[in-house]
């Protein structure tokens, strides 16, 4: 009996240690996925399709925060206070007015003059204090509204128009902006180094710029020869120590420049007609904001009028706002080029006032040594 009990409870230990390993190694199983699935989402944000939809979802996340931070639970009493002092100013005037007949002109005038005189110190002080919107901040923080102020923190840009006033919206502000700013600066990276890639290819093939403009290299007696600037071979090591002749390709600075001011003129063409502006003001808003200065003196949104245009207005800020980033990492692809003819140009000049020379050992460009003897 004893041994049977001692088997039997033996047994029963055997089972639950499989149980229990079974149940560590499905743990530990488990935690691999976990782990390999954060790598993979960690890989993929990182990566330009995963950076794109990042920042898009960031702006969303921010425009819904802000809205239920400032819209819901922003400060009205400056838009309330001011509709009162101008109700009281009306009276007043109303009031005068049908005391004093037309024979009293210059008692009218001055009574007048002194009651908006009086509106005006009024409500002065009370924009300077806490600013002030002419709507209500539910009205002013709508969703398109909301998507436009995010996108002008993280990205630099601060138009003014729009503000925080509640304290925890100022706070959500300061942290949105930390997180914010370097996010942008890697979407800019990332999408703009893909479009330069997409750009050159595009302009290789379709312009054959390869006897384009002229650059220059050294001939074999070590004069300097002409070549295109567009395809500038330089010296590369290849594989077992010798060197070879690469293809350096770099795009012209007023190819750049050039699809710069297409995207701005597009853009001011499309706003001109939205917004009501001259063609100027249209073309010089959309430089404004792509160059991230964003002075906020003309802002989309602000000169449409009509309670039946809301739906419109929301529409196209929301399109603004693609129209931004898009226009964001593009030009961040033209100065991407740039950089590259630049530093080209500078080694040519360099090279031709004899100050840049090739390593002899790793096949680099470096300047003139300085020897004794």
């Amino acid at each position: 009996m004893q041994t049977a009990y001692a088997r039997m409870v033996y047994d029963r230990y055997q089972r639950n240690q499989r149980a229990d390993g079974g149940r560590a190694r499905r743990r530990a199983t488990l935690a691999h996925l976990l782990k390999d699935a954060c790598r993979r989402l960690i890989a993929f944000l990182f990566t330009q399709v995963g950076v794109c939809g990042l920042v898009v979802a960031y702006n969303i996340m921010g425009a819904f925060a802000f809205r239920a931070i400032e819209g819901d639970y922003g400060d009205a009493a400056p838009e309330e206070a001011a509709l009162l002092l101008r109700e009281d100013a009306v009276k007043r005037l109303w009031n005068i007015t049908a005391r004093l007949n037309i024979l009293e002109q210059t008692q009218w005038r001055q009574e007048v003059t002194r009651a908006l005189e009086d509106f005006q110190g009024d409500v002065v002080p009370l924009v300077k204090a806490k600013g002030y919107r002419g709507v209500l901040p539910s009205q002013a923080w709508s969703f398109s509204a909301a998507l436009m102020y995010s996108l002008s923190v993280y990205t630099t840009i601060g138009y003014g128009n729009l503000t925080p006033r509640t304290e925890w919206g100022k706070i959500a502000t300061i942290l949105y902006a930390i997180v914010g700013m370097p996010l942008m600066l890697l979407y800019m990276s990332n999408v703009g180094e893909v479009l330069a890639h997409i750009f050159k290819f595009i302009y290789f093939r379709a312009c054959s710029c390869d006897a384009g403009s002229m650059g220059y290299y050294r001939s074999g007696s070590g004069n300097l020869r002409p070549i295109p600037v567009t395809a500038r071979r330089v010296e590369e090591p290849k594989e077992g120590g010798k060197k070879g002749q690469g293809l350096r390709r770099t795009v012209p600075i007023t190819y750049c420049l050039m699809v710069i001011a297409i995207y701005v003129a597009c853009g001011g063409a499309i706003f001109s007609q939205w917004e009501r502006w001259s063609l100027l003001d249209a073309c010089y808003f959309s430089y404004i904001s792509l160059s991230t200065i964003g002075f906020g003196d003309l802002v989309p949104g602000r000169t449409v009028a009509g309670k039946n245009e809301d739906e419109e207005v929301e529409s196209q800020q929301i399109i603004v706002t693609v129209y931004l980033l898009v226009g964001s990492a593009l030009v961040a692809m033209c100065f991407n080029l740039m950089q590259e003819e630049t530093i080209e140009n500078l080694k040519t000049f360099w090279r031709r006032l004899g100050c840049l020379r090739k390593n002899s050992h790793s096949g680099n460009e470096e300047g003139p040594s300085v020897t004794g003897g």
